[in-house]
């Protein structure tokens, strides 16, 4: 079983290399070249998910005759930012889609701005939300439960390890979840009235702990 992916509304699906300048774009919530949107697709997102969805597909349309070859295997990493986020971070190769989610949690609604990196059978997922409530920042704890659950539903995954993060001077938490064929690893931080997510899924037997290791870590603030 599949485990589908992250953070599903319209999405906006990039295909190949993204310029920072077109990530820039992206996180400004201006359309980037090569973007085809796709509101029919009813990909589930990280957050709505944490089930099997095997019907669940990405459809593009080929690129004009024009246009040069796409290379999708390639291996560069690309450096993003999320310019209202005040945050940028490193992306492996894959697929591109962005997202904006409006999560339901038991400790109410979470509208975040995601982008997604999906390569054959892993995806890296990076998020933020803004606007918190006073009772979503009084109670991080809290909030990190119920997001907690919206990613990896008790039904389907076991909680394997959960440890604490930092963020520069902020606190956070990690959460490693494990269902009988992937691997969910997923931080989240509270930073004032913002709250920051970063997640690996990636089969049991995946041989590139390195790679979700070096995502999960590339998280930093634009602004000291």
């Amino acid at each position: 079983m599949k485990y589908t992916l992250l953070l599903a509304t319209a999405i906006a699906t990039v295909v190949g290399g993204l310029t920072l300048g077109q990530c820039q774009a992206t996180a400004q919530g201006r359309e980037p070249l090569m973007v085809a949107q796709s509101p029919n697709q009813n990909l589930r997102s990280f957050f709505e998910t944490g089930r099997p969805q095997s019907q669940d597909t990405l459809r593009f349309q080929s690129p004009p005759s024009s246009v040069p070859p796409i290379r999708t295997n390639a291996n560069n990493w690309q450096l993003i930012v999320f310019s209202q986020g005040n945050v940028s971070f490193w992306m492996p190769p894959g697929i591109l889609a962005q997202d904006s989610v409006v999560i339901g949690t038991a400790e109410g609604d979470l509208n975040f701005q995601t982008l997604t990196s999906t390569d054959n059978d892993h995806r890296y997922v990076a998020a933020y939300a803004t606007g918190l409530t006073e009772q979503q920042i009084n109670d991080p704890m809290a909030l990190f439960t119920a997001m907690q659950a919206r990613v990896a539903p008790a039904e389907t995954f076991s909680l394997m390890n959960e440890r604490p993060v930092t963020l520069g001077d902020y606190q956070g938490s990690e959460f490693t979840f494990e269902s009988d064929t992937e691997r969910v690893i997923f931080r989240t931080y509270l930073v004032g009235d913002k709250i920051y997510a970063m997640g690996v899924i990636q089969p049991l037997n995946s041989t590139r702990d390195n790679a979700a290791r070096t995502f999960l870590n590339a998280l930093q603030f634009i602004d000291s």
